[in-house]
């Protein structure tokens, strides 16, 4: 036995001594390339070539030149950029301006050709005069529905003297970008004043291409020599001119014109069959519902302040129509906003796809039941519509909180002259309990007697709930707001300083020089717990 156990310690010692392990290769290279010399060197005064030569330790390669590097102040043609080996050769292509400071930025284009390792934010100054610039401009961008940091916006300063056209026009003399933080700097800048402007410029041509695109300016020059950091907004303007984007009829009966900027001067609307039409909440999309009618629907659109528009809408055939009634017929389609549960504060309700007469409505086809412990009892209900064409109804009762419902929707329940009619449909639910949600007092103190539009907002971002508040010369300038019935959560409050007390946010005009209504953010979040009341205060500013 004490052999055996020889023999296999013998064994297992040559297993280990020939186990062949891979070569490492030694430690792996994360070391961005090193500039050896430059040609002519970094700084140079009074700068006169054609051609500069960068020589490194290493082989390198370029990666995303196209968007990475910029030369400010900006050349009309980008100049040649060339890797070869470890040598980078920049080639101009015109004549530099004289008595200036040029600074070339590549960003995070040079890497070592092995690794991958990025030579982060290199740059080369030269000046073609005997001094090079050295004041700086600096500041923040941030958006102006919700103040926060905007990243990659492309900033450019502008000649003092030029035309607001221009930045539709020329490239900028100087650009830069915002990084995460919205924080954007330039510098060896001369001593000159500038129009600074900035835009998220979508498709890179370092122009401002209108509403498409988004747009921060400041109404006065700024300079260079002044050291105060510059605050901009960043906002998308509303178009100037109004037109009609799309017209279509998704379904019979019902047709949509979408708008590209909301609509506050419709004033009138003639088509054959038109029986309703509905403007929706952002007032750029009109829907028309029609009847008996096929093929196409020729529409009149007029206006307070603008030419008529006449769209010609394709509608189906009255043999698609016939061919879809034989199928599955025409439908009241219904949206309500039951689920598994109702808050107990709140009544059903109900959104048609097509209007109806409130006479069209048979009461006697919708039941609402009542289950508590082991009785289920019928209890009456009102249906809250108004007395004319509608597509909203409401089923109006005394709901109580924590208790069992069945609402039956019968067939024919809705109608339209047998045209038109529901499917029979039931919904069950249960109310929810009152200790279910929190209440919230909130004390706002504001900064001036203005009008306000005050927005709470979930966790989300999601509009919980809007108001206004209007300050008369002899009030003060506190108000309290109570939330009543909120879904537990965190909450934050944003408030429009609404100027022209349209009770809307408006944004800003580059051309009028007009900035964005102001928006406060309160970025504390207001946690509320369920069955608990919460009082809470903010210094609006």
């Amino acid at each position: 036995m004490q052999k055996l156990l020889i023999y296999i310690c013998i064994v297992f010692l040559c297993a280990q001594c020939a186990q062949v392990t891979p070569l490492t290769g030694g430690k792996k290279d994360d070391t961005p390339p090193k500039v050896l010399t430059y040609k002519p060197e970094n700084a140079s005064l009074n700068f006169n070539t054609k051609v500069i030569e960068v020589q490194f330790n290493e082989y390198i390669v370029l990666k995303d030149v196209a968007n990475q590097f910029i030369i400010t102040p900006q050349t009309k043609e980008m100049p040649d950029i060339q890797a070869s080996g470890k040598k980078l050769k920049i080639t101009f292509n015109e004549e530099l301006l004289p008595n200036t400071t040029y600074k070339m930025a590549f960003g995070n284009s040079v890497t070592d050709l092995n690794e991958a390792n990025v030579l982060q934010n290199f740059e080369y100054i030269f000046s073609t005069g005997s001094t090079i610039d050295s004041l700086k401009v600096s500041g923040q961008i941030l958006n102006a529905t919700d103040k926060k940091p905007a990243s990659q916006i492309l900033i450019g300063l502008y000649k003092a003297g030029a035309n607001d056209s221009i930045i539709y026009k020329d490239k900028p003399l100087y650009i830069s970008k915002t990084d995460g933080a919205g924080n954007f700097s330039f510098n060896y800048l001369p001593d000159s004043k500038f129009k600074i402007v900035g835009m998220k410029d979508q498709n890179k041509n370092l122009l401002y291409d209108g509403s498409e695109e988004q747009i921060a300016f400041t109404k006065e020059l700024i300079s260079a020599r002044d050291s105060q950091r510059i605050e901009l907004t960043l906002f998308k303007e509303i178009p100037n001119k109004s037109f009609i984007k799309k017209s279509f009829s998704p379904e019979y009966g019902k047709a949509y014109v979408i708008y590209n900027k909301p609509q506050t001067s419709i004033k009138e609307i003639i088509a054959k069959g038109l029986v309703y039409h509905t403007l929706n909440s952002l007032k750029d999309t009109l829907t028309l519902y029609y009847k008996n009618k096929f093929d196409t629907l020729e529409t009149y659109i007029r206006y307070d302040s603008q030419k008529t528009d006449t769209l010609y809408i394709k509608l189906v055939s009255a043999v698609g129509l016939d061919r879809v009634t034989k199928n599955k017929g025409v439908k009241y389609e219904l949206k309500t906003n039951i689920s598994s549960t109702l808050p107990y504060y709140s009544n059903p309700s109900f959104e048609l796809s097509f209007p109806i007469d409130p006479k069209n409505i048979n009461k006697d086809k919708i039941k609402l039941i009542e289950k508590t412990d082991t009785i289920i009892k019928n209890i009456p209900f009102n249906l809250s519509v108004r007395q004319e064409l509608t597509t909203l109804i409401g089923v109006e009762a005394e709901f109580k909180p924590e208790t069992s419902y069945t609402l039956t929707v019968e067939k024919a329940a809705f109608t339209d002259n047998a045209e038109r009619m529901n499917d029979s449909i039931t919904y069950k639910f249960k109310t929810t309990a009152i200790d279910d949600y929190a209440q919230l007092n909130m004390k706002l103190f504001f900064p001036k007697k203005e009008n306000y539009i005050i927005m709470l907002l979930n966790e989300k971002e999601q509009l919980v709930n809007e108001s206004f508040v209007e300050f008369s010369l002899n009030s003060t300038s506190e108000k309290i707001i109570a939330y009543k019935n909120l879904i537990p959560g965190n909450y934050f409050i944003k408030i429009v300083e609404d100027v022209n007390k349209n009770r809307l946010f408006d944004m800003g005009d580059y051309f009028l020089n007009k900035q964005p209504e102001t928006i406060f953010v309160n970025t504390t979040a207001i946690k509320l717990l369920a069955g608990w009341e919460i009082e809470n205060e903010w210094i609006v500013k």
